[in-house]
């Protein structure tokens, strides 16, 4: 049986990926996660309530900046893999709370990244980001891009951790990937994602704040699909040689203006949202498209849910009693 570790389980990629592994009877999941106020800390939890008391499943409430408690885990369990998706999200923190991408994007990932070399885990995935492309213009945007250029502090975050992984990887026993994830969304999700909130406002018929014109393109991937994708990308990487180590994107390739994002859920809702405009963030990339070929040629599939669909069962998600009662909790809480 294969046992892998699941970091930032409680997370939405996570916890979906912690799932979807599950149904395979041969594999063993531990998950471990610092519960974070990010956001709403309760959202999480209910995440890992879906998990707690399934066969093969392990939680363990760890901050991946503890180096002690996590060279301990990884001492104990004999993991076949690691799948890093702990980090610190999104770009629009305020700068006095920078330090939190600091502390769990550089020296977390560091922390995980040396133990996992040090313990003899043969296979190592990370999360990256669409981020580290900035504003290129070379669409779809490849991983043969040669010099991206990230425009937040969040995107250079991700494109160091590449550096890293890459660097260690080619003189220790290891296989390493990164997953450059484009705009992952679906129900469950985090509820600073502006599908979400444009989702609640809706649902409460409230106002909600547009940065810029909603002209944005961004490519819009839903969370089974890069469940789906992580897992094949897990099995392709354990038939590559030690040593090895490579970057991937995780899209469709399909982007989606936020104009046309908010007029697909005022279709799903039978409602017509109420708009304020805002200035642009200057961290907001104006598009990301996820050249798919790489993806396609190691697992033979891309993400291909239709955006109305996905759309369509987080309407119904967010329709849910036990979630309505929450909504607006998450919504308005979180750092910002």
């Amino acid at each position: 049986m294969k046992k892998v570790l699941i970091t930032g389980v409680a997370g939405f990629i996570g916890q979906r990926l912690a799932l979807q592994l599950l149904e395979n009877q041969d594999v063993e999941v531990f998950g471990i996660d610092s519960l974070t106020d990010y956001y709403a800390i309760d959202l999480k939890e209910s995440r890992l309530r879906d998990l707690k008391g399934r066969p093969n499943f392990s939680f363990q409430q760890i901050d991946i900046c503890d180096t002690g408690t996590l060279v301990s885990l990884l001492a104990s369990q004999d993991f076949d893999s690691v799948i890093h998706l702990a980090a610190q999200a999104g770009i629009r923190l305020p700068l006095s709370e920078y330090s939190r991408y600091v502390d769990s994007n550089l020296t977390g990932f560091s922390n995980i990244l040396l133990s996992s070399a040090q313990h003899k885990v043969s296979n190592f995935l990370y999360a990256s980001s669409s981020s580290v492309y900035g504003n290129s213009t070379n669409f779809p945007l490849s991983e043969l891009e040669l010099n991206p250029q990230p425009v937040s502090f969040y995107g250079s975050t991700k494109l160091s951790n590449e550096i890293l992984a890459r660097g260690l990887t080619s003189n220790s026993p290891m296989r390493t990937r990164g997953l450059r994830f484009f705009t992952v969304y679906g129900p469950m999700g985090r509820p600073d994602m502006a599908y979400f909130r444009i989702a609640a406002a809706l649902h409460f018929d409230k106002t909600f704040s547009l940065f810029g014109d909603g002209a944005v393109k961004r490519d819009f991937t839903f969370v089974g699909d890069v469940a789906n994708s992580i897992i094949s990308l897990w099995s392709n990487l354990s038939d590559q040689s030690l040593g090895f180590h490579d970057v991937v994107n995780v899209g469709g390739g399909k982007p989606c203006s936020m104009l046309d994002l908010i007029s697909t859920l005022e279709n799903i809702s039978g409602k017509k949202l109420s708009i304020k405009y805002s200035e642009d963030i200057a961290q907001d990339v104006r598009i990301t498209v996820a050249d798919t070929r790489r993806q396609k040629d190691l697992i033979g599939v891309i993400p291909e849910t239709l955006l109305e669909d996905g759309l369509r069962e987080v309407w119904e998600w967010i329709k849910r009693p036990d979630v309505t009662s929450q909504l607006e909790a998450w919504t308005s809480g979180g750092i910002h």
